[in-house]
């Protein structure tokens, strides 16, 4: 078997463009793309949020998708719960750049990028209750490259997590047979892993009072590596 691609990946979540603080949400995501470049990572990972609601204003929503577009390289975009823009019934659709792909299936859906060896797996925040569950039908690893999953929710021990929306069961986790598990919903930096699989929240890059990102590496011999950039704004 050949040995996986090493990888560099970027994974931030909830920047919150178009929320009451444009200036603020502006600067965390210009610096959330100044990483993907400085880091010559291999794609840009959105665990949720990017958006503030369906009432985004369409100058902020444009340019947001042409800085994506100009990163020329993947990016991969999880809605979560704030993300009507790109969810709710009857919306208008948003005018994707190339090389940016949403998960938009209910159940969850596998995408594939064959040139990086990479399947991500994700399951979009349509229904934002203690019903859903971000990491529910989670499928095992297909092939062998990497294998990361995407999830917007909250993560925590199952007392903490009752009554709660869009709960993530450290079960869940540790369970969880993939290479990294890329959280959103979480305002701050969090490790919490539970298992095999490294499983952080990578921190709002503009509404935290320390933003930043999680900087991924994904090596054949060395493993997963998980550091936090954080930005000075």
């Amino acid at each position: 078997m050949q040995p996986r691609p090493k990888l560099t990946l970027i994974h931030t979540s909830d920047i919150h463009i178009g929320s009451e603080r444009p200036e603020e949400s502006r600067r965390g995501f210009d610096a959330v793309l100044q990483a993907v470049r400085d880091t010559s990572a291999h794609a840009l990972l959105i665990a949720g949020d990017l958006f503030d609601s369906s009432r985004a204003p369409a100058d902020e929503v444009a340019y947001a998708l042409e800085a994506l577009r100009a990163l020329h390289r993947p990016v991969i975009l999880l809605p979560g719960n704030h993300d009507t823009l790109l969810t709710a019934p009857g919306a208008a659709p948003v005018p994707l750049p190339p090389n940016t792909t949403i998960l938009r299936h209910p159940q969850g859906q596998t995408v594939h990028f064959p040139d990086l060896g990479l399947h991500i797996w994700g399951k979009p925040v349509a229904d934002h209750t203690p019903d859903f569950r971000p990491l529910g039908g989670l499928p095992p690893r297909n092939g062998h490259g990497w294998f990361v999953a995407m999830a917007h929710g909250l993560a925590a021990d199952d007392k903490y997590l009752e009554g709660r929306s869009s709960p993530i069961t450290y079960r869940e986790l540790a369970d969880a047979d993939c290479d990294y598990i890329a959280l959103g919903h979480v305002h701050i930096f969090r490790d919490l892993t539970r298992g095999r699989a490294p499983a952080f929240y990578p921190g709002s890059p503009s509404e935290s009072t320390a933003p930043s990102v999680a900087h991924i590496t994904l090596d054949h011999e060395h493993g997963v590596q998980v550091q936090p950039i954080l930005f000075h704004l």
